[in-house]
Protein backbone atom coordinates (compact mmCIF):
# COMPACT_ATOMS: atom_id res chain seq x y z
CA UNK A 1 0.00 0.00 0.00
CA UNK A 2 2.80 2.40 0.83
CA UNK A 3 4.53 1.64 -2.46
CA UNK A 4 1.29 2.23 -4.40
CA UNK A 5 0.69 5.45 -2.47
CA UNK A 6 4.24 6.62 -3.13
CA UNK A 7 3.87 5.88 -6.85
CA UNK A 8 0.62 7.86 -7.02
CA UNK A 9 2.15 10.76 -5.08
CA UNK A 10 5.28 10.84 -7.28
CA UNK A 11 3.26 10.74 -10.51
CA UNK A 12 1.03 13.54 -9.22
CA UNK A 13 4.08 15.57 -8.17
CA UNK A 14 5.65 15.18 -11.59
CA UNK A 15 2.38 16.14 -13.34
CA UNK A 16 2.12 19.27 -11.19
CA UNK A 17 5.78 20.13 -11.77
CA UNK A 18 5.41 19.61 -15.51
CA UNK A 19 2.27 21.80 -15.65
CA UNK A 20 3.89 24.64 -13.69
CA UNK A 21 7.15 24.39 -15.68
CA UNK A 22 5.19 24.47 -18.94
CA UNK A 23 3.28 27.54 -17.78
CA UNK A 24 6.22 29.62 -16.54
CA UNK A 25 9.08 28.44 -18.78
CA UNK A 26 10.07 30.08 -22.08
CA UNK A 27 10.67 26.64 -23.64
CA UNK A 28 8.52 23.49 -23.74
CA UNK A 29 8.99 21.37 -20.62
CA UNK A 30 9.34 18.19 -22.70
CA UNK A 31 10.45 17.78 -26.32
CA UNK A 32 11.29 14.07 -26.61
CA UNK A 33 9.34 11.58 -28.79
CA UNK A 34 6.22 10.10 -27.12
CA UNK A 35 7.60 6.56 -27.31
CA UNK A 36 10.72 7.51 -25.36
CA UNK A 37 8.66 9.40 -22.79
CA UNK A 38 6.42 6.36 -22.27
CA UNK A 39 9.46 4.11 -21.79
CA UNK A 40 11.04 6.54 -19.31
CA UNK A 41 7.75 6.86 -17.40
CA UNK A 42 7.43 3.07 -17.18
CA UNK A 43 10.99 2.79 -15.88
CA UNK A 44 10.79 5.76 -13.51
CA UNK A 45 8.26 4.31 -11.05
CA UNK A 46 10.19 1.11 -10.17
CA UNK A 47 13.43 3.11 -10.03
CA UNK A 48 11.88 5.54 -7.53
CA UNK A 49 10.48 2.67 -5.45
CA UNK A 50 13.92 1.02 -5.48
CA UNK A 51 15.48 4.26 -4.24
CA UNK A 52 12.86 4.54 -1.48
CA UNK A 53 13.59 0.93 -0.55
CA UNK A 54 17.30 1.76 -0.36
CA UNK A 55 16.50 4.48 2.17
CA UNK A 56 14.50 1.91 4.21
CA UNK A 57 11.23 3.77 3.79
CA UNK A 58 9.32 0.48 3.68
CA UNK A 59 10.81 -1.04 6.83
CA UNK A 60 9.62 1.40 9.50
CA UNK A 61 6.09 -0.01 9.73
CA UNK A 62 7.36 -3.49 10.58
CA UNK A 63 10.17 -2.37 12.89
CA UNK A 64 8.49 0.41 14.86
CA UNK A 65 5.24 0.57 16.83
CA UNK A 66 4.44 4.21 16.14
CA UNK A 67 5.46 5.57 12.76
CA UNK A 68 5.02 9.31 12.17
CA UNK A 69 5.17 10.18 8.47
CA UNK A 70 6.63 13.55 9.42
CA UNK A 71 9.69 11.77 10.84
CA UNK A 72 10.35 10.33 7.38
CA UNK A 73 10.53 13.73 5.66
CA UNK A 74 14.31 13.83 6.03
CA UNK A 75 14.77 10.41 4.41
CA UNK A 76 12.23 11.26 1.71
CA UNK A 77 14.15 14.47 0.98
CA UNK A 78 17.44 12.59 0.63
CA UNK A 79 15.78 9.97 -1.58
CA UNK A 80 14.30 12.71 -3.78
CA UNK A 81 17.72 14.34 -4.18
CA UNK A 82 19.34 11.03 -5.10
CA UNK A 83 16.62 10.08 -7.58
CA UNK A 84 16.45 13.53 -9.15
CA UNK A 85 20.22 13.48 -9.65
CA UNK A 86 19.93 10.16 -11.51
CA UNK A 87 17.18 11.46 -13.79
CA UNK A 88 18.96 14.78 -14.36
CA UNK A 89 22.05 12.88 -15.54
CA UNK A 90 19.91 10.77 -17.90
CA UNK A 91 18.08 13.83 -19.23
CA UNK A 92 21.30 15.78 -19.77
CA UNK A 93 22.71 12.80 -21.68
CA UNK A 94 19.65 12.77 -23.95
CA UNK A 95 19.89 16.52 -24.41
CA UNK A 96 23.54 16.53 -25.49
CA UNK A 97 23.11 13.41 -27.64
CA UNK A 98 19.77 14.05 -29.34
CA UNK A 99 18.79 17.58 -28.27
CA UNK A 100 15.68 16.34 -26.44
CA UNK A 101 14.32 17.97 -23.27
CA UNK A 102 13.07 15.40 -20.76
CA UNK A 103 13.77 16.55 -17.21
CA UNK A 104 15.12 20.06 -16.63
CA UNK A 105 16.55 21.47 -13.37
CA UNK A 106 13.44 23.64 -13.03
CA UNK A 107 11.21 20.59 -13.34
CA UNK A 108 13.40 18.75 -10.83
CA UNK A 109 13.06 21.57 -8.27
CA UNK A 110 9.29 21.75 -8.75
CA UNK A 111 8.93 17.96 -8.67
CA UNK A 112 10.89 17.66 -5.41
CA UNK A 113 8.90 20.49 -3.82
CA UNK A 114 5.55 18.91 -4.63
CA UNK A 115 6.73 15.39 -3.76
CA UNK A 116 8.00 16.48 -0.33
CA UNK A 117 4.42 17.49 0.48
CA UNK A 118 2.46 14.77 -1.31
CA UNK A 119 4.50 11.70 -0.28
CA UNK A 120 4.28 12.29 3.52
CA UNK A 121 0.64 13.39 3.13
CA UNK A 122 -0.35 10.18 1.35
CA UNK A 123 1.66 8.06 3.78
CA UNK A 124 0.08 9.79 6.77
CA UNK A 125 -3.40 9.31 5.31
CA UNK A 126 -2.79 5.59 4.75
CA UNK A 127 -1.42 5.10 8.26
CA UNK A 128 -4.15 7.08 10.01
CA UNK A 129 -7.27 5.98 8.13
CA UNK A 130 -6.54 2.92 5.96
CA UNK A 131 -4.11 0.70 7.86
CA UNK A 132 -6.21 0.48 11.09
CA UNK A 133 -9.16 -0.76 9.00
CA UNK A 134 -7.45 -3.31 6.75
CA UNK A 135 -4.29 -4.48 8.49
CA UNK A 136 -4.22 -7.50 10.74
CA UNK A 137 -3.43 -6.52 14.32
CA UNK A 138 0.10 -7.23 15.51
CA UNK A 139 -0.02 -9.28 18.71
CA UNK A 140 2.06 -7.88 21.58
CA UNK A 141 3.13 -9.40 24.89
CA UNK A 142 3.97 -7.01 27.74
CA UNK A 143 6.68 -8.32 30.07
CA UNK A 144 5.86 -7.00 33.53
CA UNK A 145 2.73 -6.31 35.54
CA UNK A 146 3.61 -3.08 37.36
CA UNK A 147 2.72 0.54 36.71
CA UNK A 148 4.96 0.79 33.63
CA UNK A 149 3.21 -2.22 32.09
CA UNK A 150 -0.21 -0.66 32.70
CA UNK A 151 0.91 2.61 31.11
CA UNK A 152 2.24 0.76 28.06
CA UNK A 153 -1.06 -1.09 27.72
CA UNK A 154 -3.07 2.14 27.97
CA UNK A 155 -0.95 3.95 25.40
CA UNK A 156 -1.11 1.09 22.90
CA UNK A 157 -4.86 0.55 23.18
CA UNK A 158 -5.55 4.30 22.93
CA UNK A 159 -4.09 4.43 19.41
CA UNK A 160 -5.78 2.06 16.95
CA UNK A 161 -3.54 3.44 14.19
CA UNK A 162 -0.65 1.50 15.79
CA UNK A 163 -2.44 -1.74 14.79
CA UNK A 164 -1.21 -3.44 17.99
CA UNK A 165 -3.27 -5.80 20.13
CA UNK A 166 -1.95 -6.57 23.63
CA UNK A 167 -2.67 -10.26 24.17
CA UNK A 168 -1.59 -10.23 27.82
CA UNK A 169 1.11 -9.78 30.44
CA UNK A 170 3.99 -11.88 31.70
CA UNK A 171 4.72 -11.89 35.42
CA UNK A 172 2.99 -12.05 38.77
CA UNK A 173 -0.79 -11.76 38.77
CA UNK A 174 -1.95 -8.44 40.23
CA UNK A 175 -5.49 -7.14 40.81
CA UNK A 176 -6.77 -4.55 38.35
CA UNK A 177 -4.63 -5.55 35.39
CA UNK A 178 -6.30 -4.61 32.08
CA UNK A 179 -5.50 -8.01 30.59
CA UNK A 180 -4.69 -11.63 31.45
CA UNK A 181 -1.40 -12.85 32.91
CA UNK A 182 -0.24 -15.56 30.52
CA UNK A 183 2.67 -17.06 32.40
CA UNK A 184 5.90 -16.67 34.35
CA UNK A 185 9.17 -15.22 32.95
CA UNK A 186 10.69 -18.64 32.18
CA UNK A 187 7.61 -19.49 30.08
CA UNK A 188 8.09 -16.62 27.65
CA UNK A 189 9.00 -18.92 24.75
CA UNK A 190 5.91 -21.07 25.26
CA UNK A 191 3.66 -18.00 25.54
CA UNK A 192 5.04 -16.53 22.32
CA UNK A 193 4.33 -19.71 20.38
CA UNK A 194 0.96 -20.40 22.00
CA UNK A 195 -0.42 -16.89 21.44
CA UNK A 196 1.36 -16.18 18.14
CA UNK A 197 3.08 -13.10 19.56
CA UNK A 198 4.69 -10.70 17.05
CA UNK A 199 6.26 -8.26 19.49
CA UNK A 200 7.55 -8.38 23.08
CA UNK A 201 7.65 -5.19 25.14
CA UNK A 202 9.96 -5.38 28.13
CA UNK A 203 8.77 -2.95 30.80
CA UNK A 204 10.45 -4.30 33.93
CA UNK A 205 12.77 -7.04 35.06
CA UNK A 206 10.89 -10.00 36.54
CA UNK A 207 13.99 -12.03 37.36
CA UNK A 208 17.69 -11.42 37.97
CA UNK A 209 19.58 -9.35 35.42
CA UNK A 210 21.45 -12.32 33.99
CA UNK A 211 18.34 -14.51 33.84
CA UNK A 212 16.42 -11.85 31.91
CA UNK A 213 19.36 -11.39 29.53
CA UNK A 214 19.45 -15.13 28.86
CA UNK A 215 15.71 -15.17 28.22
CA UNK A 216 15.90 -12.26 25.78
CA UNK A 217 18.95 -13.61 23.97
CA UNK A 218 17.15 -16.88 23.42
CA UNK A 219 14.14 -14.92 22.19
CA UNK A 220 15.79 -13.54 19.07
CA UNK A 221 13.34 -15.28 16.79
CA UNK A 222 13.11 -13.95 13.21
CA UNK A 223 9.37 -13.28 13.49
CA UNK A 224 9.38 -11.55 16.91
CA UNK A 225 10.31 -7.92 17.48
CA UNK A 226 11.65 -6.94 20.90
CA UNK A 227 11.06 -3.45 22.30
CA UNK A 228 12.51 -2.21 25.60
CA UNK A 229 10.89 0.56 27.63
CA UNK A 230 13.98 2.18 29.19
CA UNK A 231 14.36 3.38 32.73
CA UNK A 232 13.76 7.10 33.31
CA UNK A 233 11.59 7.19 30.17
CA UNK A 234 9.58 9.97 31.83
CA UNK A 235 12.39 12.51 31.34
CA UNK A 236 13.53 11.96 27.74
CA UNK A 237 12.00 11.52 24.32
CA UNK A 238 13.08 10.33 20.89
CA UNK A 239 14.77 13.74 20.51
CA UNK A 240 17.48 12.60 22.93
CA UNK A 241 20.91 11.66 21.56
CA UNK A 242 22.00 8.03 21.58
CA UNK A 243 25.77 7.70 22.10
CA UNK A 244 27.88 4.58 21.67
CA UNK A 245 30.45 4.06 24.44
CA UNK A 246 32.43 0.91 23.62
CA UNK A 247 29.28 -0.83 22.42
CA UNK A 248 27.16 0.42 25.34
CA UNK A 249 24.28 2.75 24.32
CA UNK A 250 24.13 5.91 26.44
CA UNK A 251 21.21 8.34 26.22
CA UNK A 252 22.22 12.01 26.45
CA UNK A 253 19.52 14.53 27.29
CA UNK A 254 19.45 18.04 25.75
CA UNK A 255 20.19 21.11 27.85
CA UNK A 256 17.31 22.17 30.10
CA UNK A 257 17.09 25.68 28.71
CA UNK A 258 15.94 27.43 25.59
CA UNK A 259 18.62 29.81 24.28
CA UNK A 260 17.96 33.31 23.01
CA UNK A 261 18.42 32.31 19.36
CA UNK A 262 15.97 29.40 19.78
CA UNK A 263 13.39 31.68 21.36
CA UNK A 264 13.84 34.19 18.53
CA UNK A 265 13.42 31.44 15.93
CA UNK A 266 10.28 30.11 17.65
CA UNK A 267 8.81 33.63 17.95
CA UNK A 268 9.53 34.47 14.31
CA UNK A 269 7.77 31.29 13.19
CA UNK A 270 4.79 32.08 15.44
CA UNK A 271 4.41 35.62 14.09
CA UNK A 272 4.66 34.60 10.44
CA UNK A 273 2.32 31.60 10.74
CA UNK A 274 -0.32 33.27 12.96
CA UNK A 275 -0.45 36.43 10.81
CA UNK A 276 -0.89 34.38 7.64
CA UNK A 277 -3.53 32.17 9.29
CA UNK A 278 -5.54 35.17 10.53
CA UNK A 279 -5.63 36.63 7.03
CA UNK A 280 -6.53 33.35 5.31
CA UNK A 281 -9.12 32.34 7.92
CA UNK A 282 -10.78 35.75 8.22
CA UNK A 283 -13.95 34.62 6.33
CA UNK A 284 -14.19 31.49 8.52
CA UNK A 285 -13.78 33.54 11.70
CA UNK A 286 -16.49 35.96 10.58
CA UNK A 287 -18.89 33.11 9.72
CA UNK A 288 -18.36 31.42 13.11
CA UNK A 289 -18.92 34.71 14.95
CA UNK A 290 -22.15 35.27 13.03
CA UNK A 291 -23.37 31.73 13.79
CA UNK A 292 -22.76 32.24 17.52
CA UNK A 293 -24.66 35.54 17.57
CA UNK A 294 -27.59 34.03 15.69
CA UNK A 295 -27.71 30.97 17.98
CA UNK A 296 -27.78 32.70 21.38
CA UNK A 297 -27.68 36.21 22.81
CA UNK A 298 -24.29 37.50 23.89
CA UNK A 299 -20.85 38.23 22.46
CA UNK A 300 -19.16 35.90 19.97
CA UNK A 301 -15.83 35.95 21.83
CA UNK A 302 -15.14 34.75 25.35
CA UNK A 303 -12.14 35.92 27.34
CA UNK A 304 -10.76 34.23 30.43
CA UNK A 305 -7.64 34.76 32.60
CA UNK A 306 -5.03 32.06 32.02
CA UNK A 307 -1.59 31.40 33.46
CA UNK A 308 1.19 32.21 31.00
CA UNK A 309 4.96 32.02 30.80
CA UNK A 310 6.85 32.50 34.08
CA UNK A 311 3.56 32.64 36.00
CA UNK A 312 2.21 35.72 34.25
CA UNK A 313 -1.52 36.16 33.60
CA UNK A 314 -3.09 36.95 30.24
CA UNK A 315 -6.60 36.98 28.79
CA UNK A 316 -7.15 34.08 26.40
CA UNK A 317 -9.56 34.58 23.46
CA UNK A 318 -11.97 31.83 22.40
CA UNK A 319 -15.24 31.64 20.56
CA UNK A 320 -18.03 31.45 23.12
CA UNK A 321 -19.41 27.90 23.34
CA UNK A 322 -21.56 28.27 26.47
CA UNK A 323 -24.57 30.30 27.40
CA UNK A 324 -24.13 33.58 29.28
CA UNK A 325 -23.51 33.03 33.00
CA UNK A 326 -22.16 29.51 32.55
CA UNK A 327 -19.28 30.07 34.97
CA UNK A 328 -21.71 31.02 37.75
CA UNK A 329 -23.51 27.70 37.18
CA UNK A 330 -20.37 25.61 37.53
CA UNK A 331 -21.35 24.36 41.00
CA UNK A 332 -24.45 22.78 39.48
CA UNK A 333 -22.41 20.45 37.24
CA UNK A 334 -19.37 19.68 39.41
CA UNK A 335 -20.56 16.10 39.82
CA UNK A 336 -20.33 15.63 36.03
CA UNK A 337 -16.56 16.20 35.91
CA UNK A 338 -14.86 13.46 33.84
CA UNK A 339 -11.16 14.28 34.38
CA UNK A 340 -8.87 13.89 37.35
CA UNK A 341 -6.61 16.40 39.04
CA UNK A 342 -7.52 20.09 39.30
CA UNK A 343 -8.99 20.25 35.78
CA UNK A 344 -12.72 20.40 35.07
CA UNK A 345 -14.06 18.84 31.87
CA UNK A 346 -17.37 17.17 31.05
CA UNK A 347 -17.09 14.45 28.42
CA UNK A 348 -20.82 13.96 27.99
CA UNK A 349 -23.53 16.54 27.50
CA UNK A 350 -22.84 19.77 29.36
CA UNK A 351 -26.16 21.61 29.79
CA UNK A 352 -24.36 24.94 29.59
CA UNK A 353 -22.97 24.32 26.07
CA UNK A 354 -24.93 25.85 23.18
CA UNK A 355 -25.84 24.06 19.94
CA UNK A 356 -23.19 25.90 17.93
CA UNK A 357 -20.79 25.60 20.86
CA UNK A 358 -20.99 21.79 20.84
CA UNK A 359 -19.94 21.74 17.18
CA UNK A 360 -17.13 24.24 17.77
CA UNK A 361 -15.76 22.18 20.65
CA UNK A 362 -15.92 18.92 18.73
CA UNK A 363 -14.03 20.45 15.80
CA UNK A 364 -11.76 22.66 17.99
CA UNK A 365 -12.82 25.71 15.95
CA UNK A 366 -13.43 27.57 19.20
CA UNK A 367 -9.63 27.80 19.60
CA UNK A 368 -9.03 29.83 16.42
CA UNK A 369 -9.19 33.31 18.07
CA UNK A 370 -6.07 32.33 20.03
CA UNK A 371 -4.11 33.09 16.86
CA UNK A 372 -4.48 36.70 18.03
CA UNK A 373 -2.92 35.75 21.37
CA UNK A 374 -0.04 34.19 19.42
CA UNK A 375 0.44 37.32 17.34
CA UNK A 376 0.51 39.41 20.54
CA UNK A 377 3.19 37.17 22.04
CA UNK A 378 1.00 35.88 24.89
CA UNK A 379 0.84 32.41 23.36
CA UNK A 380 2.71 30.24 20.87
CA UNK A 381 1.39 27.90 18.21
CA UNK A 382 2.91 24.96 20.10
CA UNK A 383 3.52 24.80 23.82
CA UNK A 384 2.08 23.65 27.16
CA UNK A 385 -1.64 24.31 27.28
CA UNK A 386 -2.49 27.38 29.45
CA UNK A 387 -4.71 26.32 32.33
CA UNK A 388 -7.26 28.49 34.10
CA UNK A 389 -5.49 30.45 36.86
CA UNK A 390 -6.99 28.56 39.82
CA UNK A 391 -6.22 25.22 38.11
CA UNK A 392 -2.65 26.19 37.21
CA UNK A 393 -1.90 27.36 40.75
CA UNK A 394 -2.51 23.81 42.03
CA UNK A 395 0.35 22.46 39.88
CA UNK A 396 3.54 22.45 41.95
CA UNK A 397 7.00 20.88 42.05
CA UNK A 398 8.73 19.70 38.88
CA UNK A 399 5.48 20.11 36.94
CA UNK A 400 5.86 23.90 37.28
CA UNK A 401 8.55 23.69 34.60
CA UNK A 402 5.66 23.92 32.12
CA UNK A 403 5.63 27.65 32.87
CA UNK A 404 9.20 28.04 31.54
CA UNK A 405 7.82 28.30 28.00
CA UNK A 406 5.09 30.34 26.36
CA UNK A 407 1.80 28.38 26.38
CA UNK A 408 0.51 27.08 23.08
CA UNK A 409 -2.68 26.51 21.10
CA UNK A 410 -1.65 22.89 20.62
CA UNK A 411 0.96 20.78 22.35
CA UNK A 412 2.34 17.33 22.99
CA UNK A 413 -0.52 15.96 25.07
CA UNK A 414 -3.09 17.47 22.73
CA UNK A 415 -1.88 15.19 19.91
CA UNK A 416 -1.42 12.15 22.16
CA UNK A 417 -4.90 11.93 23.67
CA UNK A 418 -6.00 15.42 24.76
CA UNK A 419 -8.57 15.30 27.58
CA UNK A 420 -8.61 11.48 27.62
CA UNK A 421 -5.16 11.46 29.28
CA UNK A 422 -4.81 11.37 33.09
CA UNK A 423 -3.79 14.70 34.60
CA UNK A 424 -0.44 13.34 35.81
CA UNK A 425 0.34 12.18 32.27
CA UNK A 426 -0.46 15.67 30.94
CA UNK A 427 2.06 17.18 33.37
CA UNK A 428 4.72 14.64 32.36
CA UNK A 429 4.22 15.38 28.66
CA UNK A 430 4.42 19.14 29.25
CA UNK A 431 7.68 18.59 31.16
CA UNK A 432 9.06 16.48 28.29
CA UNK A 433 8.16 19.17 25.76
CA UNK A 434 9.72 22.02 27.74
CA UNK A 435 12.95 20.13 28.45
CA UNK A 436 13.35 18.63 24.95
CA UNK A 437 12.15 21.43 22.67
CA UNK A 438 13.17 21.74 19.03
CA UNK A 439 11.66 23.60 16.08
CA UNK A 440 11.45 20.30 14.19
CA UNK A 441 9.36 18.90 17.05
CA UNK A 442 7.04 21.93 16.85
CA UNK A 443 6.49 21.29 13.15
CA UNK A 444 5.82 17.62 13.84
CA UNK A 445 3.24 18.45 16.54
CA UNK A 446 1.51 20.91 14.21
CA UNK A 447 1.25 18.22 11.54
CA UNK A 448 -0.05 15.69 14.08
CA UNK A 449 -2.65 18.20 15.26
CA UNK A 450 -4.48 18.06 11.90
CA UNK A 451 -5.57 14.36 12.04
CA UNK A 452 -6.21 14.68 15.79
CA UNK A 453 -8.67 17.53 15.18
CA UNK A 454 -10.26 15.86 12.15
CA UNK A 455 -10.86 12.65 14.12
CA UNK A 456 -12.10 14.59 17.16
CA UNK A 457 -9.94 12.59 19.58
CA UNK A 458 -10.41 13.67 23.21
CA UNK A 459 -12.33 16.80 22.22
CA UNK A 460 -14.96 17.86 24.78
Amino acid sequence: MLAAGDAAALVSAYALGFAVSEAIGPLPAVSAPPGLLAALAAAAVPVWLAIFTGYKLYENDSLRISVASFDEVRDVFHAMLAGSLVFLIVSQGLRFTFGWWVYTPVEAALFCSFALVLVPLVRGTLRSWVFPRVMEQRRALVVGTGDEARIVHRKLTAHPEYCVEVVGFLGADEPGLPGPVLGAPHEIGRVIEAFEVDRVLLTSSLASHEEMLDLLRNLRLPHVQISVVPRYSEIFTSNATLDDVEGMPVVTLPQLRLGRSSRLLKRAFDVAASAAALVLLAPVLAAIALAIRLDTAGPALYRQPRRGRNGSTFSIAKFRTMSIGAEARRAEVLDLNDVDGPLFKIKGSDPRVTRVGAFLRKTSLDELPQLWNVLRGEMSLVGPRPFVVYEADQITGWAERRLDMTPGITGLWQVLGRNDLPFEEMCKLDYLYVTNWSLWWDLKILCQTIPTVLLGRGAY
